[in-house]
């Protein structure tokens, strides 16, 4: 593992403390822009912006705002709706609001196998090699990076963090959005987590609370009834690195849509519900969450116990099982694949594959 030799920017603590965002509209910033941004990079004879300048004028970068430097516990998830993807010294806990939706890229400082390895976080993988060469997919042309071609956030037809997402953070969704949390995927501001296009229902912590009646709702569909592919759920952005565990590939779908079986890759985008059998007894869970296609500015999270009620409602997904930014896992999983033990599960029982799978548990 190969780190990169970088300081957290003083930039952070400036930005937790005086950057102040909407409840609800999270992306639009609020405050003083001498706060995030230097005009010429310079005060009292000495640099505003550390490792700068950036672009947009920033005195610091992506990771310099999006980062705990002190410790994972408490609210260290989140400060003044600033979210924290990374944390530099603890690791975080999401039962104690230190850990997001997405993870922490904070396990990767030590092993490649448990998070993505951005640039100006950690060295490039070695496993896959520099250009990258994403599992199951095609090698981008550089190392990846939060946002613009070689990211996940922002226009992915644009190269660069910032170009890639230059006026998300003042841009005010639409206001039936900004009331609801909802993201229709129309442009930057309206798009889940600034991942252009992508649907969603935005929590208004990024889910430190654990609050199942205010978490994030993803979009997905069934393919087995819909369609090949829907360019605004979570999963195809997943696939456009990781393509071969996403697409019609092996005959996995056949060309009116049908499930085939036996299956070689776990299927995504497909609805529990229409499946039946073990999977209707799935119970909502943080743990191993499920989109809905469903979705919509009017849309009410239903209780855990109204999942499995309607088609359309428990639709696997990508961070069905893995954590975005990265997890104590391996593979980034939301839990330790080899504590799952088919029908002896002992303390695993009821976690992780078995809230799916649920007649090989114990």
């Amino acid at each position: 593992m190969k780190l990169v030799n970088r300081k957290i920017f003083g930039f952070t603590a400036v930005a937790a403390t005086l950057c102040l965002l909407p409840a609800l509209a999270q992306s639009q910033v609020r405050g003083q822009c001498a706060d995030c941004h230097t005009m010429h990079n310079s005060q009292d004879g000495a640099a505003m912006a550390t490792g700068g300048p950036h672009g947009m004028l920033l005195t610091g970068d992506c990771i310099g705002c999006h980062t705990n430097p002190t410790d994972g516990s408490g609210r260290g998830g989140s400060s003044d709706n600033i979210p924290f993807v990374h944390h530099t010294s603890g690791a975080p806990d999401q039962a104690a609001g230190g850990m997001l939706a997405g993870g922490s890229f904070y396990w990767v400082l030590t092993d490649d196998a448990k998070g993505h390895n951005v640039l100006g976080i950690a060295g490039p993988d070695d496993n896959f090699g520099n250009p990258l060469l994403p599992p199951g997919g095609t090698a981008l042309g550089a190392q990846l990076t939060c946002a613009g071609t070689n990211g996940c956030h922002g226009d992915r037809t644009v190269e660069g963090d910032y170009a890639a997402l230059s006026g998300a953070h003042h841009a005010a969704p639409k206001a039936a959005n900004a009331a609801s949390g909802y993201m229709d995927g129309d442009g930057m501001a309206n798009s889940f987590r600034f991942l252009l296009g992508v649907k969603g229902i935005e929590s208004p912590d990024w889910e430190a609370l654990l609050d199942q009646t205010t978490r994030n709702v993803y979009y997905g569909i069934d393919r087995s009834a819909d369609t090949q592919n829907d360019t605004a759920t979570i999963s195809s952005l997943c696939g456009q690195c990781h393509g071969d565990y996403h697409a019609n590939a092996a005959g996995e779908i056949s060309v009116g849509g049908a499930m085939n079986s036996p299956w070689v890759r776990h299927p995504t985008d497909f609805d529990m519900v229409g499946i039946g059998g073990e999977y209707a007894t799935y119970e909502y869970s943080m743990e191993a969450p499920v989109a809905s296609s469903n979705i919509s500015a009017a849309y009410t999270r239903p209780l855990a116990a109204e999942i499995m009620t309607t088609p359309g409602d428990a639709i696997v997904t990508c961070i069905s099982c893995h954590r975005a930014h990265g997890s104590a896992h391996d593979d980034l999983l939301r839990w330790n694949y080899g504590s799952m033990q088919a029908h002896d599960a002992g303390a695993a029982a009821g976690t992780g594959c078995f809230h799916c799978h649920t007649t090989k548990d114990s």
